[in-house]
């Protein structure tokens, strides 16, 4: 197979014009029906919404007719209505049928996944009916197709999710950055992509938007307006309302619970979201439990696959360990590589460092720990000026750069990279980079900070964090696969710098890819000549 994708757009590409297979007993009914020149729209209708594969299909199909004449799909009802007997006839012939192979992980996952989608259209539309709202049926669409990215992945890129499972369920990394690390964007982003390419769903797009997503303090805060707590101000409290009342939260809010509680009805994620849906219905939350499970239940009947669990059997198991088998196997996986992507992912060439003439020296011997200042009065003295002041410190990066002098000339850390926090765009970039190559993928680094991730915690409050050997196995989870690789395996350490209250600058330190580790002299003496830097910002505003 070719070049695995890597990022949405590359993803997009592959994944548009790819069949998605309708199960086969759905398919050859709805044959068996078009045979009958007696048979009805309403009659189609019944078959076709039972089966959200042949639903996406048909918006497709209807949606391409629809933006001829600018106008656009608002249900899965207006979509059969305005096709016809003779389109539906056509969109049938170009859709193939799929048997469940019971010994294919992949085919077994994909099934679930659309029972999920099931699952979050099923329980959007039942809320809506509950607060008695408008656009029930433009709900329903958007919250089913919401997760198209995760059918067409684990039908054309199984290895890749297969991957990104093994990350959640055995490495408990974030599902952000899980996705990310494989795929080289969210799950969330190929849907979206998907969705704005086929021209289905207004709504299904806007709810995917990134902007309409909320952070993790928005979470947080929804939990909090939840359980009435009165340490929300009155102006987080108002931003928290509109976004309730926004038309593509309950599409977004559907599908946080099936797609947590797939990972376990009892966890904590999945009681927190639940309390935000019984906040949104205004209910008791034993009612609104109730009324949960009972559409769970109700959506596992109307969809389901012989031979694969559905989500409401999984409501009533009692909690334990065992998991379904979401691993491919190393058969599966070598049959499935011959016509999937592998994951891979884009070579970065780091180039060895230019040799130095060799020398008649001693025979080398292992490095120790450094124990003191490379040179102690450049470190004073840098340390002098944040503390004191300094006239020539006018603006916020002459006080970064006197860090990176500090940390490399005065404390003798070999490597220093210091990226800069766009507080609009939530990302950071490397601004300078001392100690490597110009070629060196550090020198050019960039990452999103709404991914969950160590970046993350350093942007969210201030703090040091030390990856060291005792804790290297517990930190990468939380670090991007790519950076894993560029830090010293003995060890760095990244810290934040606040300008007042927002974050300007992580800073990354180590003693080059094969240096000692770190002593606990120079992990003190960074902390305290950061912090130093960070007091001499908090005077700047003054």
């Amino acid at each position: 197979m070719s070049e695995s994708p890597y990022g949405v757009e590359s993803w997009v590409e592959y994944l548009k014009d790819r069949p998605l297979p309708v199960r086969n007993s759905v398919l050859r009914r709805l044959q068996k029906q078009l045979r009958d020149p007696n048979v009805t729209l309403q009659t189609l209708n019944r078959i076709i919404k039972s089966d959200p594969v042949l639903c996406l299909h048909m918006v497709r199909k209807a949606s391409e007719l629809h933006n001829q004449v600018d106008s656009k799909v608002t249900s899965i009802d207006h979509a059969i209505s305005s096709l016809g007997l003779d389109n539906i006839d056509a969109v049938l012939k170009g859709t193939t049928a799929l048997k469940l192979n019971p010994s294919s992980v992949a085919q077994k996952m994909y099934f679930r996944y659309i029972a999920i989608s099931h699952h979050a259209a099923t329980q959007a539309s039942n809320w809506l009916e509950i607060r008695r709202a408008p656009f029930i049926e433009e709900t329903h669409l958007a919250a089913l197709f919401y997760g198209v990215g995760h059918w067409m992945l684990w039908q054309h890129a199984a290895l890749h999710m297969s991957a990104i499972q093994v990350k959640l369920r055995e490495e408990r990394t974030d599902v952000v950055l899980a996705e990310t690390d494989v795929l080289g964007c969210t799950i969330q982003e190929i849907s979206h992509g998907l969705i704005e390419h086929w021209g289905i769903s207004e709504l299904a797009s806007i709810s995917l938007e990134h902007e309409t997503s909320p952070n993790k303090k928005t979470l947080a805060q929804l939990h909090q307006r939840a359980l009435g707590d009165p340490r929300l101000s009155d102006e987080d409290l108002r931003e928290i309302n509109h976004l309730v009342q926004e038309k593509f939260f309950p599409v977004k809010l559907a599908n946080w619970i099936a797609l947590t509680a797939n990972l376990g009805w009892q966890q904590t994620k999945t009681m927190k979201i639940i309390d935000i849906v019984n906040d949104y219905l205004k209910g008791e939350i034993a009612d609104t439990i109730n009324m949960l499970h009972k559409n769970c239940a109700r959506a596992s009947t109307m969809y389901h696959v012989a031979g694969t669990l559905a989500p409401a059997a999984e409501m009533i198991m009692l909690p334990s360990d065992k998991q379904i088998n979401y691993r491919l196997s190393d058969r599966e996986s070598q049959i499935l590589a011959a016509s999937q992507p592998e994951v891979t992912k884009p070579q970065i060439v780091i180039p060895a460092p230019t040799p130095e003439p060799e020398e008649a020296t001693e025979p080398e011997i292992s490095l120790p720990v450094k124990p003191d200042f490379q040179d102690q009065n450049i470190y004073d003295q840098i340390a002098e000026r944040f503390l004191k002041g300094y006239d020539l410190y006018t603006q916020p990066k002459h006080i970064l750069q006197g860090l990176i002098q500090g940390t490399n000339r005065g404390l003798g850390f070999e490597r220093v990279c210091m990226f800069l926090v766009n507080p609009k765009t939530n990302s950071m970039k490397t601004a300078f980079a001392v100690g490597f190559e110009d070629t060196h993928p550090m020198s050019t680094f960039q990452y999103d900070l709404e991914i969950p991730s160590l970046f993350k915690k350093l942007r969210e409050k201030p703090g040091c964090i030390w990856v060291k050997p005792e804790n290297i196995d517990k930190m990468n989870p939380m670090l991007p696969e790519v950076y894993r690789s560029w830090g010293n395996p003995n060890g760095f350490l990244l810290m934040s710098l606040f300008f007042g209250k927002k974050p300007i600058a992580i800073i990354h330190v180590d003693y080059g890819s094969q240096g000692p580790e770190i002593s606990d002299f120079h992990h003190e003496r960074f902390r305290y000549l950061c912090s130093a830097a960070t007091l001499s910002l908090k005077k700047m505003l003054k």
